[in-house]
């Protein structure tokens, strides 16, 4: 490619990213209200199953451990399904055309979420079996733009991240070749 030709690319590189990161910016402006209502996180956790199953290739199995004592969440259902969608769809996508995704749910007891003790707290955790994330993205993960898939926008885990954080929650993850596991925390109001 001649240099010409570079210097634009990198022009139209750096409109996009600009176009996308307003496009962020827009979609989770402080205008966007956060629809909070008494949701059962297994409803919304199926939902996302029958979704992502439906696009998922053969080989992959999705299965899910959920905790029966987790009580009702004070939640907005379109944002936290679009994490869910999110997080699972990453872990199909880094799994391949076969490998296990696991959906788990349990309480955690006297945890602490940003500095805050909470005595009850919501752990929904999205397990994978698949190559891993790349040492040199973990700690830029939740970046916009940062991705280790080719067609991938680098959007879906800033966008997860923000979503959770509007419900005073926390996503963290542990990752290695065979095992990544994304857990969402999200304290129970009672």
């Amino acid at each position: 490619m001649a240099e010409e030709s570079l210097v634009e690319y990198t022009r139209v590189i750096i409109r996009e990213a600009d176009r996308l990161t307003a496009l962020l910016a827009t979609m989770l402006g402080p205008g966007t209200p956060v629809r909070r209502e008494s949701r059962n996180v297994h409803e919304l956790l199926q939902h996302v199953l029958r979704l992502v199953a439906a696009e998922s290739p053969d080989g992959i199995a999705i299965r899910t451990d959920y905790d029966p004592s987790l009580p009702r969440l004070k939640l907005d259902r379109d944002m936290l399904i679009q994490v869910f969608l999110n997080l699972a769809r990453n872990a199909i996508q880094a799994m391949g055309t076969d490998g296990v995704l696991v959906m788990r749910t349990r309480v955690l007891n006297s945890f602490t979420i940003g500095g805050v003790r909470h005595r009850l707290v919501a752990s929904i955790e999205f397990e994978d079996d698949g190559r891993g994330v790349p040492a040199e993205l973990g700690e830029n993960i939740f970046f916009p733009l940062v991705t280790s898939s080719d067609s991938g926008s680098g959007l879906g885990l800033p966008l997860a991240q923000e979503l959770v954080n509007r419900h005073g929650g926390l996503i963290e993850f542990d990752s290695r070749p065979g095992r990544t596991v994304f857990q969402i925390l999200l304290p129970i109001d009672l």
